[in-house]
Protein backbone atom coordinates (compact mmCIF):
# COMPACT_ATOMS: atom_id res chain seq x y z
CA UNK A 1 0.00 0.00 0.00
CA UNK A 2 2.93 2.58 0.78
CA UNK A 3 4.59 2.11 -2.38
CA UNK A 4 1.10 3.25 -4.41
CA UNK A 5 1.16 6.23 -1.66
CA UNK A 6 4.87 6.61 -2.60
CA UNK A 7 3.85 7.85 -6.16
CA UNK A 8 3.77 11.54 -5.46
CA UNK A 9 1.50 13.66 -3.97
CA UNK A 10 -2.20 14.24 -5.71
CA UNK A 11 -5.85 15.66 -4.66
CA UNK A 12 -6.31 12.78 -2.08
CA UNK A 13 -2.90 12.27 -1.16
CA UNK A 14 -0.53 14.70 0.98
CA UNK A 15 2.86 14.25 2.46
CA UNK A 16 4.54 15.88 5.46
CA UNK A 17 7.75 15.75 6.27
CA UNK A 18 6.97 16.60 10.18
CA UNK A 19 3.98 17.57 11.57
CA UNK A 20 2.03 20.70 11.63
CA UNK A 21 -0.49 22.47 12.56
CA UNK A 22 -1.18 22.73 8.71
CA UNK A 23 -2.10 19.20 8.89
CA UNK A 24 -5.55 19.99 10.52
CA UNK A 25 -6.18 21.97 7.28
CA UNK A 26 -5.80 18.93 5.37
CA UNK A 27 -7.84 16.70 7.54
CA UNK A 28 -10.94 19.10 7.05
CA UNK A 29 -10.64 18.81 3.50
CA UNK A 30 -10.54 15.27 3.46
CA UNK A 31 -13.50 15.12 5.85
CA UNK A 32 -15.87 17.59 3.79
CA UNK A 33 -15.32 16.21 0.17
CA UNK A 34 -12.81 12.75 -0.49
CA UNK A 35 -11.25 10.31 1.48
CA UNK A 36 -7.86 10.93 1.62
CA UNK A 37 -4.47 10.20 3.23
CA UNK A 38 -1.78 11.96 4.60
CA UNK A 39 1.95 10.39 4.76
CA UNK A 40 4.24 11.42 7.48
CA UNK A 41 7.97 11.36 7.25
CA UNK A 42 8.21 12.13 3.37
CA UNK A 43 9.69 15.14 2.03
CA UNK A 44 8.21 16.80 -0.99
CA UNK A 45 10.84 15.04 -3.24
CA UNK A 46 9.49 11.84 -1.83
CA UNK A 47 12.55 11.02 0.30
CA UNK A 48 11.94 8.96 3.18
CA UNK A 49 13.24 10.47 5.91
CA UNK A 50 11.01 8.96 8.96
CA UNK A 51 9.84 10.66 12.00
CA UNK A 52 11.50 10.81 15.55
CA UNK A 53 8.87 9.38 18.61
CA UNK A 54 6.35 8.33 16.27
CA UNK A 55 4.19 6.64 19.48
CA UNK A 56 4.37 11.00 20.70
CA UNK A 57 3.15 12.14 17.25
CA UNK A 58 0.90 9.56 17.04
CA UNK A 59 -1.27 10.75 20.48
CA UNK A 60 -0.95 14.43 19.93
CA UNK A 61 -2.30 14.28 15.83
CA UNK A 62 -4.50 12.12 17.54
CA UNK A 63 -5.32 14.50 20.33
CA UNK A 64 -5.17 17.34 17.69
CA UNK A 65 -7.66 16.56 15.56
CA UNK A 66 -10.15 15.69 18.20
CA UNK A 67 -9.63 18.49 20.24
CA UNK A 68 -9.56 21.08 17.00
CA UNK A 69 -11.88 19.76 14.01
CA UNK A 70 -15.63 20.76 14.63
CA UNK A 71 -17.24 18.03 14.39
CA UNK A 72 -14.73 15.50 14.73
CA UNK A 73 -14.17 13.15 11.49
CA UNK A 74 -13.67 9.67 11.19
CA UNK A 75 -9.82 9.05 10.87
CA UNK A 76 -7.25 6.01 11.30
CA UNK A 77 -3.89 6.39 12.50
CA UNK A 78 -1.36 4.39 12.51
CA UNK A 79 2.65 3.48 12.72
CA UNK A 80 4.01 1.86 9.33
CA UNK A 81 7.72 0.86 8.42
CA UNK A 82 9.45 1.59 5.07
CA UNK A 83 13.00 1.46 4.09
CA UNK A 84 13.37 0.28 7.53
CA UNK A 85 12.07 4.36 8.84
CA UNK A 86 9.55 4.64 10.86
CA UNK A 87 6.21 6.71 9.26
CA UNK A 88 2.58 7.70 10.42
CA UNK A 89 -0.05 7.26 7.63
CA UNK A 90 -3.35 9.50 9.07
CA UNK A 91 -6.65 8.24 7.04
CA UNK A 92 -9.58 10.57 6.73
CA UNK A 93 -12.35 9.31 5.76
CA UNK A 94 -15.38 11.55 3.79
CA UNK A 95 -17.91 12.59 6.73
CA UNK A 96 -21.84 12.97 6.17
CA UNK A 97 -22.23 15.95 8.94
CA UNK A 98 -19.99 18.72 6.99
CA UNK A 99 -18.86 20.88 7.25
CA UNK A 100 -16.22 19.67 9.19
CA UNK A 101 -14.29 22.77 10.55
CA UNK A 102 -11.19 23.78 11.89
CA UNK A 103 -11.09 27.01 13.60
CA UNK A 104 -14.31 27.62 12.36
CA UNK A 105 -12.93 27.28 8.82
CA UNK A 106 -13.80 24.90 6.33
CA UNK A 107 -11.13 23.23 3.40
CA UNK A 108 -11.12 21.63 0.35
CA UNK A 109 -8.37 20.42 -1.75
CA UNK A 110 -6.86 21.88 -4.47
CA UNK A 111 -4.44 19.93 -7.44
CA UNK A 112 -1.78 19.19 -4.24
CA UNK A 113 -2.93 22.32 -2.28
CA UNK A 114 -5.27 23.06 0.77
CA UNK A 115 -7.38 25.64 0.38
CA UNK A 116 -10.23 27.52 2.43
CA UNK A 117 -13.53 27.30 0.64
CA UNK A 118 -15.99 30.33 0.08
CA UNK A 119 -18.92 31.02 1.34
CA UNK A 120 -21.00 29.58 -1.62
CA UNK A 121 -19.54 26.27 -1.11
CA UNK A 122 -19.71 26.74 2.82
CA UNK A 123 -23.09 27.26 2.78
CA UNK A 124 -23.99 23.91 0.13
CA UNK A 125 -21.46 22.04 3.02
CA UNK A 126 -24.28 23.17 5.29
CA UNK A 127 -27.11 22.06 3.45
CA UNK A 128 -25.45 18.74 2.78
CA UNK A 129 -24.83 17.80 5.92
CA UNK A 130 -28.60 18.61 7.01
CA UNK A 131 -29.38 16.27 4.24
CA UNK A 132 -30.67 18.83 2.31
CA UNK A 133 -30.25 21.53 -0.60
CA UNK A 134 -30.88 25.08 -1.63
CA UNK A 135 -33.75 24.05 -3.99
CA UNK A 136 -35.41 22.29 -0.56
CA UNK A 137 -35.41 25.72 1.64
CA UNK A 138 -38.55 27.35 1.71
CA UNK A 139 -39.01 30.25 -0.46
CA UNK A 140 -39.31 33.63 0.50
CA UNK A 141 -42.33 34.41 -2.10
CA UNK A 142 -45.74 31.83 -1.13
CA UNK A 143 -47.98 34.08 -3.88
CA UNK A 144 -46.87 31.73 -6.89
CA UNK A 145 -48.78 30.05 -9.83
CA UNK A 146 -48.00 26.83 -11.61
CA UNK A 147 -49.81 27.68 -15.19
CA UNK A 148 -46.98 26.82 -17.61
CA UNK A 149 -46.43 23.46 -15.47
CA UNK A 150 -49.69 22.43 -15.37
CA UNK A 151 -49.95 23.11 -19.25
CA UNK A 152 -46.66 20.69 -19.23
CA UNK A 153 -48.15 18.11 -17.51
CA UNK A 154 -51.28 18.09 -19.61
CA UNK A 155 -49.76 17.98 -23.28
CA UNK A 156 -46.65 16.00 -22.39
CA UNK A 157 -48.12 12.91 -19.59
CA UNK A 158 -51.67 13.44 -20.56
CA UNK A 159 -51.78 14.49 -16.41
CA UNK A 160 -55.18 17.10 -16.07
CA UNK A 161 -56.28 17.61 -12.49
CA UNK A 162 -53.08 19.78 -11.22
CA UNK A 163 -54.08 20.01 -7.56
CA UNK A 164 -51.72 20.42 -4.69
CA UNK A 165 -51.48 17.12 -3.54
CA UNK A 166 -49.82 16.49 -7.14
CA UNK A 167 -47.20 19.31 -6.12
CA UNK A 168 -46.48 18.02 -2.84
CA UNK A 169 -45.99 14.68 -5.10
CA UNK A 170 -43.34 16.11 -7.15
CA UNK A 171 -41.79 17.49 -3.44
CA UNK A 172 -42.17 21.07 -4.70
CA UNK A 173 -44.50 21.58 -1.27
CA UNK A 174 -44.59 21.04 2.34
CA UNK A 175 -46.73 21.32 5.13
CA UNK A 176 -44.19 25.12 5.86
CA UNK A 177 -44.67 26.22 2.45
CA UNK A 178 -43.59 26.19 -1.38
CA UNK A 179 -39.85 25.35 -1.37
CA UNK A 180 -37.13 27.13 -3.79
CA UNK A 181 -37.71 23.97 -6.68
CA UNK A 182 -41.34 25.48 -6.54
CA UNK A 183 -40.16 29.01 -6.98
CA UNK A 184 -38.22 28.28 -9.95
CA UNK A 185 -40.92 26.41 -11.20
CA UNK A 186 -43.59 29.63 -11.01
CA UNK A 187 -45.11 31.13 -13.67
CA UNK A 188 -43.74 34.42 -12.16
CA UNK A 189 -40.12 32.38 -10.86
CA UNK A 190 -39.50 35.18 -8.09
CA UNK A 191 -36.19 33.79 -7.71
CA UNK A 192 -33.28 36.47 -9.10
CA UNK A 193 -30.72 34.16 -9.33
CA UNK A 194 -31.98 32.04 -12.28
CA UNK A 195 -31.61 34.65 -14.78
CA UNK A 196 -29.93 33.71 -18.26
CA UNK A 197 -29.04 35.83 -20.25
CA UNK A 198 -28.89 35.36 -24.76
CA UNK A 199 -26.26 36.43 -26.96
CA UNK A 200 -25.68 36.62 -30.62
CA UNK A 201 -22.56 38.08 -31.93
CA UNK A 202 -22.38 39.03 -35.80
CA UNK A 203 -19.26 37.91 -38.16
CA UNK A 204 -17.01 39.90 -35.83
CA UNK A 205 -17.69 37.84 -33.14
CA UNK A 206 -17.78 40.36 -29.44
CA UNK A 207 -17.90 43.44 -31.63
CA UNK A 208 -21.31 43.44 -32.80
CA UNK A 209 -24.28 42.07 -31.22
CA UNK A 210 -27.03 41.02 -33.13
CA UNK A 211 -29.50 39.57 -30.63
CA UNK A 212 -29.84 40.05 -27.03
CA UNK A 213 -32.68 38.43 -24.50
CA UNK A 214 -32.89 38.72 -20.70
CA UNK A 215 -34.73 35.60 -19.19
CA UNK A 216 -35.74 36.49 -15.42
CA UNK A 217 -39.28 36.45 -14.01
CA UNK A 218 -40.58 33.61 -15.53
CA UNK A 219 -40.77 29.74 -15.32
CA UNK A 220 -37.29 27.62 -15.74
CA UNK A 221 -39.23 25.41 -18.13
CA UNK A 222 -40.20 28.56 -19.99
CA UNK A 223 -36.64 29.62 -20.29
CA UNK A 224 -35.67 26.37 -21.79
CA UNK A 225 -38.36 26.88 -24.56
CA UNK A 226 -36.96 30.88 -24.86
CA UNK A 227 -33.61 29.09 -25.20
CA UNK A 228 -34.60 26.67 -27.98
CA UNK A 229 -36.25 29.42 -29.88
CA UNK A 230 -33.16 31.20 -29.71
CA UNK A 231 -31.01 28.35 -31.12
CA UNK A 232 -33.42 28.14 -33.92
CA UNK A 233 -33.46 31.53 -34.69
CA UNK A 234 -29.55 31.94 -34.77
CA UNK A 235 -28.69 28.43 -36.36
CA UNK A 236 -28.93 26.90 -39.43
CA UNK A 237 -31.10 24.09 -40.16
CA UNK A 238 -31.61 22.76 -43.60
CA UNK A 239 -31.90 19.25 -45.48
CA UNK A 240 -30.43 17.74 -48.28
CA UNK A 241 -33.23 15.64 -50.21
CA UNK A 242 -33.00 14.28 -53.56
CA UNK A 243 -35.83 11.90 -54.52
CA UNK A 244 -36.81 10.29 -51.38
CA UNK A 245 -33.62 10.21 -48.70
CA UNK A 246 -33.34 13.39 -47.15
CA UNK A 247 -31.06 14.01 -43.99
CA UNK A 248 -31.14 17.41 -41.95
CA UNK A 249 -28.19 19.13 -41.53
CA UNK A 250 -27.26 21.67 -38.13
CA UNK A 251 -24.72 23.95 -38.29
CA UNK A 252 -24.52 22.76 -34.23
CA UNK A 253 -26.11 19.55 -33.63
CA UNK A 254 -29.37 20.44 -32.15
CA UNK A 255 -29.69 17.44 -29.95
CA UNK A 256 -26.29 18.50 -28.30
CA UNK A 257 -27.22 22.32 -27.74
CA UNK A 258 -30.48 20.94 -25.91
CA UNK A 259 -28.57 18.58 -23.61
CA UNK A 260 -26.53 21.58 -22.62
CA UNK A 261 -29.02 23.93 -22.09
CA UNK A 262 -31.18 21.67 -19.51
CA UNK A 263 -27.88 20.79 -18.23
CA UNK A 264 -27.67 24.27 -17.20
CA UNK A 265 -31.03 25.06 -16.48
CA UNK A 266 -31.23 21.83 -14.00
CA UNK A 267 -27.80 21.51 -12.33
CA UNK A 268 -26.70 25.20 -12.10
CA UNK A 269 -26.24 26.81 -8.36
CA UNK A 270 -29.36 28.94 -7.80
CA UNK A 271 -27.76 30.19 -4.47
CA UNK A 272 -25.52 32.46 -6.58
CA UNK A 273 -27.00 35.64 -7.67
CA UNK A 274 -25.22 35.34 -11.01
CA UNK A 275 -26.91 34.88 -14.28
CA UNK A 276 -26.53 31.98 -16.71
CA UNK A 277 -25.35 32.36 -20.18
CA UNK A 278 -25.76 31.49 -23.60
CA UNK A 279 -23.70 33.26 -26.11
CA UNK A 280 -23.58 32.18 -29.87
CA UNK A 281 -20.59 33.15 -32.02
CA UNK A 282 -20.19 32.71 -36.24
CA UNK A 283 -18.16 29.79 -35.07
CA UNK A 284 -19.46 28.08 -31.88
CA UNK A 285 -21.98 28.47 -29.21
CA UNK A 286 -20.86 29.00 -25.45
CA UNK A 287 -23.11 28.24 -22.73
CA UNK A 288 -21.65 29.21 -19.08
CA UNK A 289 -23.45 28.06 -15.68
CA UNK A 290 -22.80 29.27 -12.12
CA UNK A 291 -21.17 27.23 -9.70
CA UNK A 292 -19.06 24.13 -10.19
CA UNK A 293 -19.20 20.49 -10.42
CA UNK A 294 -21.98 19.27 -7.48
CA UNK A 295 -20.43 17.94 -4.34
CA UNK A 296 -19.50 14.64 -4.43
CA UNK A 297 -18.36 14.34 -7.81
CA UNK A 298 -15.22 14.38 -9.84
CA UNK A 299 -14.33 16.50 -13.25
CA UNK A 300 -12.71 13.13 -14.27
CA UNK A 301 -16.29 11.26 -13.34
CA UNK A 302 -18.25 14.70 -14.60
CA UNK A 303 -16.45 14.31 -17.97
CA UNK A 304 -17.22 10.84 -18.08
CA UNK A 305 -20.81 11.03 -17.44
CA UNK A 306 -21.44 7.83 -15.81
CA UNK A 307 -21.94 9.38 -12.33
CA UNK A 308 -25.05 11.36 -11.04
CA UNK A 309 -25.09 13.34 -8.27
CA UNK A 310 -27.61 16.37 -9.28
CA UNK A 311 -27.37 19.24 -7.49
CA UNK A 312 -31.07 19.83 -7.76
CA UNK A 313 -32.66 16.38 -7.91
CA UNK A 314 -36.83 17.85 -7.47
CA UNK A 315 -35.66 19.76 -10.87
CA UNK A 316 -34.05 17.28 -12.42
CA UNK A 317 -36.84 14.33 -11.36
CA UNK A 318 -39.27 16.97 -12.90
CA UNK A 319 -37.30 17.35 -16.30
CA UNK A 320 -37.02 13.75 -16.38
CA UNK A 321 -40.53 13.26 -15.67
CA UNK A 322 -41.57 15.89 -19.00
CA UNK A 323 -39.29 14.80 -21.10
CA UNK A 324 -36.85 17.09 -21.61
CA UNK A 325 -33.71 15.48 -20.14
CA UNK A 326 -34.27 11.31 -20.77
CA UNK A 327 -31.64 9.74 -18.15
CA UNK A 328 -29.45 10.59 -15.01
CA UNK A 329 -26.00 11.35 -16.27
CA UNK A 330 -26.34 10.93 -19.39
CA UNK A 331 -25.72 15.18 -20.63
CA UNK A 332 -22.28 14.85 -21.44
CA UNK A 333 -21.81 11.61 -22.69
CA UNK A 334 -24.92 12.28 -25.43
CA UNK A 335 -23.15 15.56 -26.38
CA UNK A 336 -20.22 13.91 -27.02
CA UNK A 337 -21.94 11.25 -28.94
CA UNK A 338 -23.61 13.76 -31.29
CA UNK A 339 -20.27 15.22 -32.65
CA UNK A 340 -18.96 12.17 -33.09
CA UNK A 341 -19.00 11.65 -36.95
CA UNK A 342 -17.08 16.00 -36.70
CA UNK A 343 -13.35 16.57 -36.90
CA UNK A 344 -14.42 19.19 -33.92
CA UNK A 345 -15.45 18.34 -30.30
CA UNK A 346 -17.35 19.76 -27.99
CA UNK A 347 -15.40 21.34 -24.77
CA UNK A 348 -16.14 21.47 -21.01
CA UNK A 349 -13.93 23.46 -19.34
CA UNK A 350 -14.42 23.14 -15.12
CA UNK A 351 -13.80 26.32 -13.00
CA UNK A 352 -14.56 26.26 -9.33
CA UNK A 353 -17.32 28.99 -9.79
CA UNK A 354 -18.39 27.81 -13.23
CA UNK A 355 -18.80 25.65 -16.16
CA UNK A 356 -18.41 26.18 -19.37
CA UNK A 357 -19.75 24.14 -22.40
CA UNK A 358 -18.36 24.89 -26.01
CA UNK A 359 -20.41 23.77 -29.28
CA UNK A 360 -18.75 24.20 -32.04
CA UNK A 361 -20.15 24.63 -35.11
CA UNK A 362 -19.56 21.81 -37.51
CA UNK A 363 -18.41 22.36 -40.94
CA UNK A 364 -19.27 20.71 -43.84
CA UNK A 365 -19.02 20.90 -47.31
CA UNK A 366 -22.63 20.70 -48.89
CA UNK A 367 -21.44 20.10 -52.43
CA UNK A 368 -19.73 16.61 -51.43
CA UNK A 369 -22.77 15.69 -49.21
CA UNK A 370 -24.80 16.16 -51.96
CA UNK A 371 -22.96 13.70 -54.52
CA UNK A 372 -23.15 11.40 -51.59
CA UNK A 373 -26.60 11.69 -51.11
CA UNK A 374 -27.36 11.03 -54.56
CA UNK A 375 -25.19 7.54 -54.44
CA UNK A 376 -27.00 6.39 -51.33
CA UNK A 377 -30.22 7.40 -53.63
CA UNK A 378 -29.19 5.32 -56.59
CA UNK A 379 -28.55 2.65 -54.07
CA UNK A 380 -30.67 -0.20 -53.93
CA UNK A 381 -33.29 -0.84 -51.46
CA UNK A 382 -31.22 -3.88 -50.12
CA UNK A 383 -28.03 -1.89 -50.14
CA UNK A 384 -29.37 0.93 -48.18
CA UNK A 385 -30.18 -1.51 -45.94
CA UNK A 386 -26.72 -2.23 -45.48
CA UNK A 387 -25.59 1.02 -45.00
CA UNK A 388 -27.88 2.07 -42.59
CA UNK A 389 -26.72 -0.93 -40.34
CA UNK A 390 -22.97 -0.36 -40.80
CA UNK A 391 -24.03 3.67 -39.99
CA UNK A 392 -26.07 2.70 -36.72
CA UNK A 393 -23.98 0.02 -35.72
CA UNK A 394 -20.77 0.06 -37.21
CA UNK A 395 -18.17 -1.59 -36.98
CA UNK A 396 -19.21 -4.71 -37.59
CA UNK A 397 -18.92 -7.74 -39.57
CA UNK A 398 -20.37 -9.35 -42.30
CA UNK A 399 -22.01 -12.31 -40.46
CA UNK A 400 -23.80 -9.93 -38.00
CA UNK A 401 -25.20 -7.58 -41.12
CA UNK A 402 -26.48 -11.59 -42.70
CA UNK A 403 -28.32 -12.16 -39.34
CA UNK A 404 -30.34 -8.58 -39.61
CA UNK A 405 -31.17 -8.79 -43.16
CA UNK A 406 -31.49 -12.48 -43.04
CA UNK A 407 -29.40 -12.84 -46.63
CA UNK A 408 -26.92 -15.51 -47.70
CA UNK A 409 -23.03 -15.22 -47.46
CA UNK A 410 -22.59 -14.58 -50.90
CA UNK A 411 -25.48 -12.03 -51.44
CA UNK A 412 -24.51 -10.32 -48.98
CA UNK A 413 -20.84 -10.09 -49.78
CA UNK A 414 -21.80 -8.55 -53.20
CA UNK A 415 -24.32 -6.00 -51.58
CA UNK A 416 -21.19 -4.92 -49.42
CA UNK A 417 -18.79 -4.69 -52.38
CA UNK A 418 -20.83 -2.52 -54.74
CA UNK A 419 -21.80 0.09 -51.65
CA UNK A 420 -17.16 -0.09 -51.18
CA UNK A 421 -16.86 0.68 -54.73
CA UNK A 422 -19.23 3.80 -54.43
CA UNK A 423 -17.03 4.53 -51.55
CA UNK A 424 -19.53 4.62 -48.93
CA UNK A 425 -18.69 2.04 -46.85
CA UNK A 426 -15.07 0.78 -45.96
CA UNK A 427 -13.69 -2.25 -43.92
CA UNK A 428 -11.09 -2.33 -41.23
CA UNK A 429 -9.26 -5.52 -40.17
CA UNK A 430 -8.00 -8.40 -41.79
CA UNK A 431 -9.67 -11.78 -42.64
CA UNK A 432 -11.89 -12.71 -39.94
CA UNK A 433 -11.67 -9.51 -38.05
CA UNK A 434 -12.84 -7.73 -40.84
CA UNK A 435 -15.28 -5.20 -39.99
CA UNK A 436 -17.29 -2.46 -41.95
CA UNK A 437 -17.79 1.34 -41.00
CA UNK A 438 -18.76 4.33 -43.14
CA UNK A 439 -16.28 5.91 -44.96
CA UNK A 440 -14.83 8.67 -42.76
CA UNK A 441 -16.40 12.03 -44.28
CA UNK A 442 -19.66 10.18 -45.42
CA UNK A 443 -22.06 10.26 -42.83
Amino acid sequence: MIDNILQGESKTIEYKQSYTQSLLKTVSAYANFDDGVILIGITDNIEVIGVEHPEKMLLSIEQAINDSLEPVPYFEIEKVEYDSKVLILLKVYKGEFTPYTYKQKAYKRSGTSTVQVDRYIFEELILQGRNSSFEELIADQQDLNFQILAEKFKSILGIRNFSDDLLTTLMLKKTSGFNNAAALLSDENPLESSEIQLIAYGADNVMEIKDRQVLKCRSILEQYDRCMDFFNKHINIGEIIDGAYRKTYEEIPLVAYREAVSNLIVHRDYSRAIAGRIEIFSDRIELISPGGLPIGITEEEYLDGRISVARNRILADIFLKLKIIEKMATGVRRIKQYYKESNKKPEFLIAENSILVVLPKVERNYDEKIEQFKRISAASEKEKMIYEIIRAEGPIGRAAIEKKIGMGKSQTIELINQLRSIHLITHTGKGPTTKYIITPGER
